[in-house]
């Protein structure tokens, strides 16, 4: 129930204040505003206030902003179909930024309540790394990894993820001043963690040298499972090899890292984009809404702290939704852009019942697309 009930207020936050976007925008440049609804479906309140309606409807799964953009034959000059194509731009990009705009709002609360968090400069090399080898050593800041720019720790972890054993990489560090150039192989670490009746016993080596063992006990994040009791787990990744330094968080400081966060997940989500055009990832690998709600289901149970980990994912998925809307395809808000764009280059219009074909098609294969996510999604919950 819980689980329910967080999912559902979780889509009508993001989709509503998606709206409002277009909403508070268009009334600011004066376009006409037939009606805001809150929900979907069957009528349940509703309020006239001017031009506008103000609905309430049945159905938590959403909201809409009804301009009437599609009626060629609305003379009203503060209609959608009248108005400039800058203002219409505008309007268009206003739902997905003020997305990213709540993502942001969201990791200032995350990023208070995780501190302190992890930073790009280095407090230790680790021993027997490759890197440490090189030359790297504590207190220098990586600004860079194979050209990319870092700017947080989170942006070392994307562009290490798909480290390879016997990839040659570069990084690009910052000491006294100057950058210093490395060219190193990724380290390999292994972490084998043996699960017995008390806790977990974890031994991690570094380039088949012992770095660490350890014992953890069961606590809320870390969750009895009688059926691996016995058996050993092992994971094996490629690293940089150093130990990152913290740093405490405070009302200064917060904004900066609550913005490299929202960028981090803009950069996860164009390379994401990325890895399914290249087929890097597949339909089993992609998340639908049935997908989604197993992630609340797993952030609501994740005991004491389980409220940070909602509002992370919130985060998460808000500016997921937010970038996603803006890519340039039909039926959302990034293909009727494309269009707008296409009108202020070319001074030519597209007809709106022949733009109106083009997004119902795209709406369609859409659809599809959410359906047999959820499919996979579906199959997933079962161990298929």
């Amino acid at each position: 129930m819980i689980t329910a009930i967080v999912s559902v207020v979780m889509f009508l936050v993001m989709i509503s204040l998606h709206e409002f976007g277009h909403f508070i925008v268009a009334k600011a440049l004066k376009f006409r505003v037939d009606e805001f609804s809150v929900g979907m479906g069957p009528l349940i309140l509703k309020k006239q206030k001017g031009e506008t309606q103000y609905s309430l409807r049945a159905l938590p799964l959403g909201g809409y902003c009804k301009f009437d953009e599609d009626n060629p034959e609305d003379d009203d000059p503060r209609a959608f179909v009248n108005q400039k194509a800058w203002k219409r731009l505008i309007v268009l990009l206003a739902g997905g930024v003020f997305n990213i705009i709540l993502g942001f709002v969201l990791f200032i609360v995350v990023v208070f309540a995780i501190s302190p968090v992890r930073t790009n400069v280095v407090e230790s090399v680790v021993p027997n790394s490759y890197i440490e080898q090189s030359g790297m050593q504590a207190g220098d800041t990586i600004v860079a990894i194979n050209g990319k720019g870092v700017s947080f720790y989170n942006d070392i972890s994307l562009y290490t993820q798909n480290f390879t054993k016997d990839e040659n990489a570069q990084l690009t560090v910052k000491r006294n001043g100057e950058n210093i150039d490395f060219n190193f192989k990724p380290t390999e670490q292994i972490i084998e963690t043996t699960y017995t009746e008390n806790g977990a016993d974890i031994k991690t080596t570094v380039n088949g040298a012992v770095e660490e063992t350890r014992h953890a006990d069961y606590s809320d994040s870390f969750v009895k499972d009688d059926s691996i009791i016995g058996k050993t787990e092992t994971v094996t990744r490629y690293i940089i090899g150093f130990t990152p330094a913290q740093k405490n968080i405070n009302i200064f400081n917060v904004w900066g890292e609550a913005w490299n966060e929202t960028k981090f997940v803009v950069k996860l989500v164009y390379q994401s984009l990325w890895q399914i055009i290249t087929g890097k990832i597949g339909i089993r690998e992609m998340s639908g809404p049935v997908g989604i709600v197993n992630e609340v289901n797993t952030a609501v149970n994740s005991g004491s702290m389980s409220w940070l980990y909602v509002i992370n994912l919130v985060a998460l998925l808000t500016i997921n939704l937010g970038v996603f809307n803006l890519l340039p395809i039909p039926a959302l808000d990034g293909g009727r852009i494309l269009f707008v764009l296409w009108e202020m280059i070319t001074g030519k219009r597209i007809p709106p019942d022949k733009e109106g074909i083009v997004h119902a098609i795209g709406m369609a294969l859409l659809l599809l697309l959410v359906l047999v996510i959820s499919f996979s999604d579906i199959m997933k919950l079962f161990g298929g």
